[in-house]
């Protein structure tokens, strides 16, 4: 673990910064929430002037001194460009993107710097999340992904943070650190940074689920239409997320780039309810989450009009994102409200 993501080197810093917790608004990375030490080419880099400095002290060598003394100035105004690298920048915190357990989820944050110097090598990293769902994982917890940036001078930029997911639930952003190691490398200069931004995270759908069950009401004897599971074939659309991959045309995909659904034509499914208790008794509480979430996605796909019965809520009989957000959601935090 990197000194900079100690639990005791984030107090001392809340400390010093004077903040803590959950920052809303404009949040300015003033002199005193940044921080900087030298890195481990920093200290071998130290331990390399010395010695120089001692040979040059021995043996009396003019050169070996102007040497010493130049190249270690040269160190100590790169501690200042490192340090000033990072300083005054303006943090805002922007949006959170859903997504499904085992993804990534996005956490989106604007960066702002008013000065006319741009700023380079910026890395933001997600600290390990203190979400007791990514405790309960313990040594198994995901490695979170770095993001590297340059800033423009007096300008902004939108900076897209990745958190590696593993459960489903609701997702705070984790704390960020904000580091940079320009521009030799010698110093590290950091900071931290916890926007008020919750992504939902969905159950991973089922990969070979079964079929949507049958019609909650309508008169299938009236009723027909395209959907992607039918008697006769009737055609192709282009691939959506939620369509069983045992519909995708595979000939068609080797000749092209772009994945289609097979079409049939058949009776059309007016409505069905898709209900928890319905589901397989066999299977765990995670496992018929992951088939209704799968259930959800071949509604949408097939055009199905659906309603989501659970034992804490019902969502009533819809079509569309806002009703496929609505239902994943409730997936997400059953039993976790």
């Amino acid at each position: 673990m990197s000194v900079t993501a100690h639990p005791l080197a984030i107090r001392i810093g809340e400390m010093i910064g004077g903040s803590k917790g959950i920052e809303h608004g404009e949040v300015l990375l003033d002199r005193r929430r940044v921080f900087i030490l030298p890195t481990r080419a920093g200290l071998l880099f130290a331990a390399a002037m010395v010695m120089m400095l001692f040979g040059s002290i021995n043996y009396s060598l003019q050169l070996g001194f102007l040497l010493t003394f130049l190249v270690t100035s040269m160190a100590l105004v790169a501690m200042y460009h490192t340090h000033r690298n990072l300083a005054r920048l303006t943090l805002t915190a922007h949006r959170a993107g859903n997504v499904f357990a085992g993804d990534l989820a996005t956490f989106e944050i604007t960066v702002h710097n008013a000065t006319p110097e741009a700023r380079y090598g910026l890395e933001f990293e997600p600290l390990q999340p203190s979400n007791p769902l990514f405790e309960a994982l313990g040594p198994d917890r995901p490695v979170q992904p770095i993001t590297n940036a340059d800033i423009p001078a007096s300008g902004s930029r939108e900076i897209r943070v990745a958190v590696a997911t593993r459960v489903r639930g609701r997702l705070p952003c984790p704390r960020l650190r904000i580091e940079t190691r320009f521009p030799f490398g010698l110093w590290q200069a950091w900071s931290y940074y916890t926007p008020p931004l919750t992504a939902i995270v969905y159950p991973a759908p089922e990969r070979d689920a079964p079929e949507l069950p049958m019609v909650a009401g309508g008169d299938p004897e009236q009723e027909t239409g395209l959907a992607v599971s039918g008697d006769e074939f009737a055609g192709v659309r282009p691939y959506q997320s939620g369509d069983p991959l045992k519909r995708v045309a595979w000939r068609l995909a080797a000749r092209s780039d772009d994945l289609t659904v097979k079409l049939f034509e058949g009776y059309a499914q007016s409505e069905v309810v898709l209900e928890l208790g319905a589901v397989d008794s066999t299977l765990g509480i995670e496992q018929k989450l992951a088939r209704l979430c799968r259930w959800v996605l071949m509604a949408e796909a097939a055009q199905v009009r659906y309603a989501l019965q659970l034992p804490d809520m019902r969502v009533e009989f819809g079509l569309g994102a806002e009703q496929r957000e609505q239902c994943l959601t409730a997936l997400a935090l059953c039993g976790r409200q």
